[in-house]
């Protein structure tokens, strides 16, 4: 975590595989966190991230209803200063108005009106592929460093897991695809570009093993190139 430096293309294919990895009907609400007046660094922003999940985890969290996780994505603003994206798991309401004050109280913001537009709430569907459609628009651009006019040298992880034993994973489902030889080649070059890897021309696998969670059609309807 202290060399991280940027968000890379790696990164981001991991952040996009651990989104494919959750149920594909849990529910869920997205959420953003801002800054109005203050200026923090990235790790300074991870520090407020850190203290009001711990907040909200301790309000949210009941014996009964279960415990509430996270992915969540800091992304840049225009004028440099970090923001944060996350689907919170484990419930499918909760009051703008508590998770405005609670995030309020940990940034050291003054401003009564950051109180008031600080924090966006909005319900997340999980379901045909919505989950991975809101957070894709956020984890769309790679960044080498933080993009300020004095930059950031250590940045730190730019998403994580928080609650990770408590997120809806998918169990994995294995099932035989049957393609043909068109859908194969668009599905193996597909593969071989997210993972960076390059066969020398003409050459094509005997076979190929996809490991999802859900379901293996819906992974190939969404990610065949054809």
């Amino acid at each position: 975590d202290q060399r991280i430096t940027g968000f890379s293309e790696c990164s981001r294919r991991r952040l996009r595989r651990k989104l494919y990895s959750i149920r594909r009907d849990a529910e869920g609400v997205f959420l953003t966190l801002t800054y109005q007046h203050t200026r923090p660094t990235p790790r300074e922003a991870k520090e407020h991230f850190d203290a009001f999940w711990k907040r909200l985890r301790r309000w949210m969290d009941d014996a009964d209803a279960g415990r509430i996780s996270c992915v969540w994505k800091m992304e840049p603003q225009e004028r440099g200063v970090p923001h944060f994206h996350l689907i919170v798991y484990g419930t499918r309401f909760i009051p703008a108005q508590k998770v405005s004050r609670l995030w309020h109280e940990v940034t050291e913001e003054t401003d009564h009106r950051h109180r008031k537009s600080g924090v966006d709430v909005e319900r997340s569907v999980n379901e045909d592929g919505k989950l991975t459609a809101y957070m894709g628009k956020y984890m769309a651009e790679c960044y080498d460093e933080w993009p300020t006019a004095h930059g950031c040298l250590y940045t730190g992880r730019w998403w994580g897991v928080r609650g990770r034993s408590h997120l809806p994973r998918a169990a994995w489902d294995e099932a035989k695809i049957y393609l043909d030889q068109h859908e194969a080649r668009a599905l193996i070059r597909q593969l071989l570009d997210e993972w960076g890897l390059d066969l020398p021309d003409g050459v094509i696998p005997p076979s190929l093993c996809i490991c999802t969670r859900g379901s293996p059609e819906d992974w190939i309807e969404k990610n065949l190139p054809v």
